[in-house]
């Protein structure tokens, strides 16, 4: 499942981000890494989330990348 797939006040871990090793890099500079928990805040575009305490807002291109799987 993506970023894109997850509602509201759901948590889910990023299980990787299928994109450049460019766009990948940025992406992690922002903490969008594998095996970060990251809660959705607020769908749409641009999304907000929740990750490492910090609120992140992402336009929909990058929330099809991002692969998450959800939190046991």
């Amino acid at each position: 499942m993506h970023l894109r797939d997850v509602g509201a006040g759901e948590k889910v871990i990023v299980a990787g981000v299928a994109v450049s090793q460019n766009e990948a890099k940025r992406l992690a500079d922002m903490g969008f890494v594998t095996g970060v928990r990251v809660e959705m805040v607020r769908t749409g575009e641009p999304c907000i989330v929740r990750l490492n305490g910090t609120l992140v807002g992402l336009g929909v291109a990058n929330q099809r990348v991002i692969r998450v799987v959800t939190c046991a």
